[in-house]
């Protein structure tokens, strides 16, 4: 267990921080956890560890911890991230037998098969049908006693929070709370965005930190950044699952599209994880701001998953719009979704640009 919670203490060390308070607490629970895990490997008690569930504000190092601790613990063991795991469970679904309950359990099932310990990232729930999924999983793997780490923005009881919804949720929510131990992560900083003085924990995101958010997103804006406006021919429709979508360019490494097309449609988080395997850097253009109602709900839930995808995928991001484009507003009352602050936060990786500065003296968003 020592060994464990060192070995985490290290690899923050080399990542140019310390743990702090409760991220220490986490990473000695999640020791005790492993030290189960290792004993029951030697057939000592054939009992599982019981479940974590890490949950707290953005930023704060739950998925970092999760993952030194993945990397170190000796086990067969799986991660899947939120948006992963539905893509894989509804296309398991339909090329079994179209998506009905007995294809959607040979799916769970697929994911459980020959592991010992299944980590589950950003685990959110705001649709009563997710829930249903997520329901289906707790059960098969209370069964196969397999134990879970589950990271959350959200304590169990606040899950899939629609006050439509929730009380349907309740029993699994329970379910959770009985199968699983809550560890809150709950510093005072959101790491992302205001990172202890000569640290970056955030820095195995090369990629998506290297993006930006242009406005108002002018010719020469764009040049400095080796982006040029797409002209008309440039233009394909691609249909990464089932949805076309018109692009306006989409070479062999780039993809361009408005925000509308990408966001106001039908489009699924299944079409931004397709498209995000083929193309590794994304200019999303006439991005409306989040102060303004321009867009809808649905639409802003889409953009929404489109950055959990792109950031989850290391992808470098390109924001362009005309106004002012500041996720840090309130939601209350307007069609930004409830869980604005966890892409306030990765947003706020991105510099940005500005249209009368050098590119040396841009301000990084959020500072």
């Amino acid at each position: 267990m020592r060994t464990l919670v060192e070995g985490m203490a290290h690899d923050a060390a080399r990542s140019g921080f310390e743990l702090e308070s409760s991220q220490r607490q986490a990473a000695e629970r999640l020791a005790a956890f492993g030290a189960q895990v290792t004993r029951r490997r030697r057939a000592l008690p054939r009992k599982p560890p019981r479940s974590l569930y890490l949950h707290g504000p953005v930023g704060r190092g739950k998925t970092w911890l999760m993952d030194s601790f993945y990397g170190r613990l000796e086990a067969r063991k799986r991660r899947v991230h939120f948006h992963d795991f539905f893509r894989k469970l509804h296309s398991g679904a339909h090329a079994v037998e179209s998506g009905n309950g007995p294809a959607i359990q040979q799916s769970v099932d697929a994911l459980l098969d020959d592991v010992e310990v299944l980590f589950f990232d950003e685990f959110h729930v705001h649709d009563i049908g997710d829930g249903m999924f997520i329901s289906r999983l707790l059960r098969a793997a209370a069964q196969r006693r397999i134990p879970l780490v589950v990271t959350s923005n959200y304590a169990p009881d606040d899950l899939l929070p629609n006050p439509l919804w929730h009380d349907h949720f309740l029993p699994t929510i329970e379910a959770i709370k009985e199968m699983m131990d809550t560890v809150e992560i709950s510093g005072a900083s959101d790491f992302r965005r205001y990172p202890v003085a000569g640290t970056d924990p955030a820095a195995d995101s090369g990629a998506f930190r290297s993006g930006r958010i242009i406005s108002p997103g002018t010719p020469r804006q764009l040049g400095r950044l080796g982006l040029f406006q797409p002209t008309p021919p440039q233009s394909r429709v691609l249909t990464p699952t089932t949805q076309p979508i018109v692009v306006k360019n989409s070479d062999p490494d780039l993809l361009w599209v408005g925000f509308e097309e990408l966001c106001g449609g039908l489009t699924s988080t299944s079409d931004f994880l397709a498209l995000a395997e083929t193309f590794r850097t994304w200019v999303i253009d006439d991005v409306p701001s989040p102060a303004d109602d321009a867009a809808s709900a649905p639409a802003w839930q889409r953009f929404s998953n489109v950055v959990d995808v792109l950031y989850d995928q290391d992808i470098t991001l390109f924001l362009v719009g005309a106004g002012p484009l500041d996720w840090d507003v309130e939601p209350s009352g307007t069609a930004l979704p409830v869980d604005l602050a966890r892409i306030a936060s990765r947003l706020s990786l991105l510099s940005r640009s500005h249209p009368d500065k050098d590119m040396d003296s841009e301000e990084a968003a959020g500072s």
